[in-house]
């Protein structure tokens, strides 16, 4: 290995071995909560089969696998090996790795992973205490079993694109919210299915899919068609029933500031901050249904007092009267967010390949009192733990494990185009 490589007993998960087999964000962030837990996740890739996140958003002057942001994001204290699957070879090697892991981890779509023979039968019989965790877009099963997609197409599958954006015009794509929800369903699925073989002894299936898992985020504008009939039309930052709600210009050039107010006594302290306690008895805006009603008026009263304010100062302001606000920040000034310093969020990690001092990652937001979550170990560079992996977890010798690179089982050499 280039880095030392940790395991913490204290940690919750610090007995569980999971084989991650998943690429791309979804089932990375999912297998990334295992890790951060103290799991030993081993990372497989291929140098044909790489994730290919590796080489996206990565800046262009640099080594193309190794700087891309969403792939370090989500590979934090996982080691990283290669392992050819499209081989006969390569495949019985999986299963002696499968044979002593708890857990196995992967986000194919449900057509490669039969192609590649990967199923909950190939893993049962390997190991049949073993969880697998399967996370194809649409799920196994249905007519969509083998359609594929990234996050936009599963927001769009579940409703959320079809209200997103301003009235008239067209749906917005998020794209960064469909990945993230589905991987924590995952991980938290696995946390059952390991608590109940901790029970019975038997491992268990995991269907997982990504279009589901966004799809909870509508329920509140589905049930509001299944009770009143109505569907929810793109609103921009309003609310169904508050106002204000919404993010108001502030001093600055392209400065916002985002204010809600769920209730009429919050809106008095509002108007009390403004300097306008007039405003509290002005019949447009006297309880939740007029400022409802009047809320284009009432966001162009809020604008003439927060554009001669900063974002910061208005959220100190407003927080200190007990109003919902915060400052609109951007990634160039959210790494000095005074909230997260003092709650140590950012761990800072030493990643040789991308250079001599350590860089901000994000942390894991619950804190343990326990047994917190700590970096143990940067994402890995392709092959990066070979040596270790394939010595200490299958105790293969030296001549074997260099057997394998020379048939390029478990090659590093990547080759583009």
């Amino acid at each position: 290995m280039t880095q030392a490589y940790r395991q913490k007993p204290h940690l919750p998960l610090s007995n569980v071995r999971v084989t991650d087999l998943t690429m791309f964000w979804v089932g990375p962030f999912s297998t990334m909560f295992l890790a951060n837990l103290g799991a030993q996740v081993i990372k497989i890739e291929s140098a044909k089969r790489f994730d290919s996140v590796r080489i996206m958003g990565g800046a262009r002057d640099k080594d193309p696998l190794e700087w891309a942001t969403v792939f370090n994001g989500t590979n934090v204290n996982k080691l990283g090996i290669t392992l050819d699957l499209d081989s006969d070879d390569g495949r019985e090697i999986l299963k002696r790795f499968i044979a002593v892991s708890d857990v196995v981890s992967e986000n194919f779509s449900a057509r490669v992973g039969k192609n590649l023979g990967i199923t909950w039968d190939f893993v049962h019989k390997a190991n049949p205490s073993a969880i697998m965790v399967s996370m194809p877009g649409f799920g196994h099963g249905g007519p969509w079993e083998n359609y594929v997609g990234f996050g936009p197409q599963f927001e769009q599958a579940s409703g959320i694109t079809y209200m997103s954006g301003y009235p008239d015009t067209t749906p917005m794509m998020q794209g960064g919210m469909s990945d993230p929800l589905a991987g924590s369903f995952g991980a938290v699925a696995t946390l059952m299915a390991l608590e109940h073989r901790r029970v019975t002894g038997r491992g268990q299936y995991i269907d997982m899919s990504s279009a589901e898992a966004i799809t909870h985020m509508t329920s509140a504008t589905l049930m509001d068609y299944t009770m009143n009939g109505r569907v929810r039309e793109r609103m921009a930052n309003k609310h169904p029933a508050w106002s204000p709600h919404g993010a108001f210009r502030c001093k600055g050039d392209d400065k916002w500031v985002a204010i809600v107010c769920k209730a009429d006594e919050e809106f008095a302290k509002l108007c009390d901050a403004m300097g306008q306690p007039r405003l509290k008895h002005d019949p447009r805006f006297a309880d939740v249904i007029t400022r409802w009603e009047n809320q284009d008026a009432l966001g162009e009263i809020i604008t003439r007092w927060t554009k001669e304010r900063t974002g910061a100062k208005i959220m100190e302001v407003l927080q200190g009267r007990g109003v919902m606000a915060a400052d609109v920040v951007d990634y160039a000034t959210i790494l000095e967010d005074p909230a997260l310093k003092a709650r140590d969020f950012w761990w800072w990690i030493l990643r040789p390949v991308n250079g001599p001092e350590p860089m901000p990652y994000y942390g894991f937001p619950p804190k343990l009192s326990k047994t917190p979550a700590s970096p143990r170990k940067a994402p890995p560079t392709i092959g990066e733990d070979n040596d270790f992996v394939f010595s200490e977890v299958l105790n293969l010798s030296q001549d074997e494990i260099a057997t394998l690179k020379g048939r390029n089982i478990i090659g590093t050499s990547v080759k583009f185009g």
